[in-house]
């Protein structure tokens, strides 16, 4: 697809539902859409499977493997389908009575359609009757947002498709479209429930809408800390407070923050609400002192040592900088071989093998040679039709499990093959461990700036760059993370990540050469002022519904968002996570509608009904462009794991509401053998490379 408006490709079809898929002319059409045989199809959905963990796509997409209902998930198919409905209705008779009076209509509609969804509730007891309410109560929400007797959509429930030029079939449903006199276009998509501000806490994330009294979150001074209590939801302004770090919280009015002020050589301490905080912000800035605001640092988190991890943290953080993805070997340069293995052979307990080539070293941790795959070091003599030894404790094997193996075997154990991460149990260990796997990232893919007395961390993974920010935070630390594009035409679509901080409390590095860089580098000065979380800027923001807990610190603090902010309350807005996927699907459809009538919607909006906020986002081309070149390095990406069979797991936040927990590797399951049958998908069919596919997924 050139710059500037693209061409018109295909005409829109609108879709009757009568069950929970709307007909897909993909399918009906075969392997040929309009005449053009197609590479394959993507809708945003998929997309977003893909993004957040492969595995989960290929379970949901290739094996197609049943999920069991979810009442939040159903609640919010419900109210689409009564807000579907409502527009039918006369635009005076559009009125929250008479909505509330779809719902159980709607309700019987959908268990027809799919009578699994009956057994989501044990019997008409108490249970389905809060359900029912709770539907209503989503769909009352709406029209605090939206007055519908005053709207005349142009389409509702609209099916979208266009062919890009690589033949790569994008399509899906838009909840709305809204067309106004001067053609102006308006992308509306309906949200049940919004995530909330992410809490860390000692295992690895919740959220302010499940965590609960009794439950365990992170204090001020890296201890764990419980839930005393939880408030009622408010509705009050609301403020996005963002910190120089580029980490940011939105909270409401009333919200507490804990703030120190400089003026200078003296500092003074208060706490003040959102509203005080606004005016003193925009005062310190007005008298040219707008970095004279912050807020203390929390401390490192502290937690018990993991005692099960199986590849050293040290180890596992250098494999992770300078590590092949396919294997368990790292490259390593000529000048750092000595101490490069050196630091190895500390960190792993087996046998080390080096190989060299023109550019590097190349050192592999294998197995030991002396014992067998489960650690016995007696073997029998060869023995005729035996030609090799066996191990003497051969009998024992049926009942262990290796322990004798190379680096390799331990990554793949770990889903890290081809999927560089760095498991949660890794974050949420000690604070030695932690400690160790920054070094070994650092030693790696790290360097010391003489200059500005920083360290410095680059990577081209998008994954691994989140990673190592989470770790150097749950150390009490504050980088700076800087992104531009990757430049090489054999990596398309991948970005060029630059994270740079003041270590506090530790060298970050254990290679001789480089540890040496820091030693006595650091001022004190320069030490006290990385404690210090600026606060850059307090914007007001559309209200969004609020919540607070009590916890039973002292300080009454505890950590909340991704920047691990010490806080006492904090807005329930969505997460950053939830809400990027959520536009990336409304831009995902503006650049469907752009190709296909040729004009850029104007407006893209979603309407969350969970908490009655509205997002309101103004695309431009150069966006629709960006977001086509991803869609199609996502397929790049999903065609090269079919051609390997390899989806690896990526663990994140939400693993713990994940339906196929129990399979993921990340989590000591096994997945189903890959299928080895061929034919249609939902969202994409396995085919072999050149060839053409299919699609059976609708939005």
């Amino acid at each position: 697809m050139s710059e500037g408006c693209p061409s018109v490709e295909h005409m829109t079809t609108s879709t009757e539902r009568t069950g929970l898929e709307p007909a897909d002319p993909a399918e009906r059409g075969g392997r040929v859409v309009d005449g053009v045989e197609v590479l394959g199809a993507l809708s945003p959905s998929r997309v977003g499977d893909f993004l957040s963990c492969p595995l989960l796509f290929r379970l949901r997409t290739i094996d197609r493997l049943p999920e069991p209902p979810s009442p939040a998930a159903v609640r919010g198919t419900v109210v689409h389908r009564v807000l579907e409905q409502l527009f039918d209705l006369p635009a005076a008779s559009r009125t929250p009575e008479q909505a509330a009076t779809m719902i159980d209509p709607a309700w019987a509609e959908l268990q027809e359609a799919e009578p699994a969804l009956t057994t989501m509730f044990p019997d008409d007891g108490p249970e389905i009757a809060a359900w029912l309410l709770s539907c209503r109560e989503t769909l009352r929400r709406y029209f605090d947002l939206e007055d519908p007797r005053r709207l005349e959509p142009a389409e509702r429930e609209l099916y979208v498709e266009t062919l890009t030029d690589s033949r790569l079939l994008l399509r899906g449903v838009v909840d709305r479209v809204d067309v106004a006199p001067d053609g102006a276009i308006r992308v509306v998509d309906y949200k049940g429930l919004a995530l909330d501000t992410p809490l860390p806490t000692p295992t690895g994330w919740t959220t302010m809408g499940e965590v609960g009294v009794g439950d365990l979150l992170i204090g001020a001074d890296g201890r764990a800390t419980t839930v005393v209590r939880k408030s009622e939801i408010h509705h009050r302004p609301c403020y996005r407070v963002t910190f120089a770090d580029g980490s940011s919280v939105v909270a409401d009015n009333v919200h507490l923050w804990r703030v120190v002020t400089t003026r200078r050589q003296e500092t003074t301490s208060s706490v003040v609400d959102s509203d005080q905080l606004h005016t003193l912000h925009r005062n310190l800035v007005a008298e040219g002192r707008g970095r004279s605001l912050w807020i203390e640092s929390g401390a490192a988190l502290e937690l018990p040592d993991q005692t099960e991890l199986s590849i050293s943290p040290w180890l596992l953080g250098a494999w992770l900088g300078d590590g092949h993805s396919r294997d368990g070997r790292i490259a390593v340069g000529h000048d750092d071989l000595p101490d490069m293995l050196a630091l190895i052979k500390e960190h792993w307990p087996r046998d080390v093998a080096v190989s060299d080539d023109r550019r590097n070293h190349t050192v592999a941790p294998v197995r030991l040679g002396t014992a067998c795959a489960f650690g016995h070091t007696e073997f029998n003599p060869p023995m005729p039709g035996h030609p090799t030894r066996r191990c003497a404790h051969e009998a024992q094997h049926a009942t262990l499990s290796p322990t004798n193996v190379s680096l390799t075997v331990e990554l793949r154990r770990w889903g890290l093959l081809h999927d560089k991460h760095i498991p949660t149990r890794y974050l949420r260990s000690g604070i030695e461990q932690r400690v160790a796997l920054v070094r070994g990232l650092m030693d790696t893919d790290g360097w010391w700036n003489k200059i500005r007395r920083r360290a410095g961390f680059t990577t081209t993974s998008d994954r691994l760059a989140r990673d190592m920010l989470e770790l150097l935070r749950s150390l009490g630390i504050h980088p700076q993370h800087f992104v531009k594009p990757y430049e090489n035409p054999r990596r398309a679509g991948r970005n060029w990540h630059v994270i740079e901080f003041t270590p506090y409390g530790f060298n970050p590095f254990s290679l001789p050469r480089k540890a040496a860089s820091v030693d006595g580098a650091v001022t004190e000065l320069q030490r006290h002022l990385s404690r210090r979380l600026v606060v850059a800027s307090v914007q007001p923001v559309e209200p969004v519904p609020t919540q607070c807990v009590g916890v039973d610190a002292p300080d009454s603090l505890y950590l909340c968002g991704e920047g691990f902010i010490p806080t006492h309350n904090t807005g329930a807005s969505p997460g950053e996570m939830f809400e990027g996927r959520a536009l990336f699907q409304l831009k995902f459809y503006a650049l469907v509608l752009w190709r296909m009538r040729g004009v850029v919607p104007k407006m893209l909006q979603l309407i969350y009904l969970g908490n009655s906020e509205v997002l309101r986002y103004e695309p431009d081309e150069h966006e629709l462009l960006a977001v086509e070149r991803k869609v199609q390095a996502v397929w790049d990406a999903i065609r090269q794991a079919t051609e390997r069979r390899e989806f690896q797991s990526r663990p994140g936040a939400l693993c713990q509401w994940c339906a196929h927990r129990a399979i993921c590797p990340s989590y000591g399951g096994t997945p189903p053998p890959f299928p080895e049958r061929e034919g249609e998908r939902e969202g994409v069919e396995v085919v072999s490379p050149g060839a053409t596919a299919g699609t059976t997924e609708s939005e």
